[in-house]
């Protein structure tokens, strides 16, 4: 079994987790077909969001959004965890449905020892999805919750070797599918998505450990639209009208 998962559980339950506890809230932004609504951090650790034109990307690119262990004993128990929670309300524009969220990120990773003594980091991320909404009609909201997946989630001096680590983590999450399980036909079209991420370094006496979420892109959602039924009809009334005419030509 990898070390820090026993320094992690035999410890957590102690020390707790450590956070800023200084909330951000960005407001509302706009993308190519929906609308990011009420975008918040309840630590401030995300950093402010950036959307460009024509996009349905938003980045965050934290600048303080670290765990770390140095050579002075500032980690109770050689441990520190940092946690931070994002949240979003997505509102797909008139006649687009939200398909799918994608979901990205990376940070580095620094472990260090002049005596061979251990040091160790790890990443975590849950995703909290709700869709409160199918085709522009409010429902019973459909909660769906799922792991983010990394390369490496955890760094250790005993396996990797002490150096300068990249992590990086992703998931692609099918709104359709989580709407089709529960038995519900349709686009979703306003969803909320709570992110909640967890750096946690470990350093015994003589050694130092750093996590850190890269302060460019550290985290990216991407919404995949698709047409909406209306506009699928439209289309549909379109390429008829078409072919009409054809025939009326010939």
């Amino acid at each position: 079994m990898r070390f820090l998962a026993v320094v992690v559980f035999a410890l957590l339950a102690t020390l707790g987790f450590v956070s800023t506890a200084h909330a951000a809230f960005y407001g509302t932004s706009s993308g190519a077909t929906v609308t990011w609504i009420d975008v918040q951090d309840q630590n401030g650790l995300f950093g402010a969001p950036f959307t460009s034109t024509g996009s349905d990307t938003i980045d965050f690119s934290p600048n303080a959004f670290q765990a770390e262990c140095p050579l002075n004993p500032a980690c109770a128990g050689g441990i520190l965890t940092i946690d931070d929670t994002l949240t979003i309300t997505i509102q797909s524009d008139p006649g687009f449905g939200i398909d799918e969220l994608v979901f990205s990120e990376s940070g580095d990773v620094s472990l260090q020892s002049f005596i061979g003594a251990i040091a160790a980091t790890s990443v975590g991320a849950t995703i909290f999805i709700d869709i409160f909404e199918v085709d522009g009609v409010a429902i019973n909201q459909i909660n769906h919750n799922a792991l983010l997946v990394f390369d490496n989630d955890s760094f250790e001096s005993f396996d990797e070797g002490y150096g300068t680590y990249i992590w990086n983590g992703g998931i692609n999450i099918d709104l359709n599918a989580v709407l089709a399980n529960a038995g519900i036909s349709g686009s979703a079209t306003r969803v909320t998505v709570n992110l909640d991420n967890t750096l946690t370094a470990f350093a015994a006496s003589g050694a130092t450990a750093r996590i850190e979420k890269k302060d460019v892109d550290g985290l990216t959602i991407t919404v995949v639209p698709e047409p909406g039924t209306a506009l699928l009809m439209g289309l549909g009334l379109v390429g008829l009208a078409s072919i009409r005419r054809s025939h009326a030509a010939a």
